[in-house]
């Protein structure tokens, strides 16, 4: 089975000011017009809808309101999708860190979730400030591939508002970088935070093609 990098996806802002840049998709991803795309539509995978997904997290000096925005963010997710997330506690594992950005660097066994700079997760320089997908770590289950690992990274040296009403927030971020983590590709709908970008339309909520992604992906799966 092949893992490319190219699932991983990063979330653009500008260091001053402006509206916010988009990373490079694939072609077979940004051509799509459905309401909710996979992250790669010929390497389908999901969780097991049957199990808890239990999640770690490093916050690397950063406030302690970032482990309550991640959980409301989880929180929404969870809504969406019907999975239950578990907390394992903390984690010194940073995804992708040293520029080692293959799938095989997101640590095994869940989800986890860190802070880090740019020195420390080189993909991070630039407007870069986050980084999210499924890991190496996974098995067939009929016609789809299940998840048993993903990572996500968000740049500790960029300074978003936790859940702004409008404009770009750490919450929509999260929520977008765990979205990749789920299995959502972008959408090209602003009203989703699958959108490939942050900017004035950004909101801390999930949008109606991330909820019907979130759900097709969910527990609405048989059990393997």
């Amino acid at each position: 089975m092949k893992h490319h990098t190219r699932l991983l996806i990063a979330v653009l802002v500008p260091l001053a000011g402006g509206l916010l840049s988009v990373a490079p998709t694939s072609p077979a991803t940004s051509a799509v017009t459905h309401p909710w795309t996979r992250e790669d539509p010929s390497f389908p995978f999901r969780w097991n809808p049957c199990q808890p997904i239990t999640y770690r997290v490093d916050l690397a000096g950063t406030p302690r309101r970032n482990l309550r925005v991640l959980r409301s963010a989880l929180h929404d997710v969870s809504a969406a999708s019907g999975f239950r997330f578990v907390y394992a506690g903390h984690t010194a594992a940073v995804p992708y860190a040293k520029g080692r950005t293959t799938l095989d660097q997101v640590p095994a066994d869940g989800l986890t979730v860190a802070w880090a700079t740019p020195q420390r997760v080189p993909d991070l320089a630039g407007h870069v400030v986050g980084l999210g997908g499924p890991g190496a770590s996974s098995r067939r289950v009929g016609a789809d591939w299940e998840i048993e690992s993903a990572g996500v990274v968000i740049d500790k040296t960029a300074v978003l508002p936790a859940t702004a009403v409008k404009g770009p927030n750490l919450k929509s971020l999260l929520l977008h970088e765990l979205g990749h983590a789920m299995g959502l590709g972008h959408s090209r709908s602003k009203a989703d935070v699958m959108y490939p970008a942050l900017g004035p339309w950004s909101r801390p909520r999930l949008g109606p093609g991330d909820k019907a992604g979130l759900h097709a992906l969910g527990v609405s799966h048989s059990c393997s």
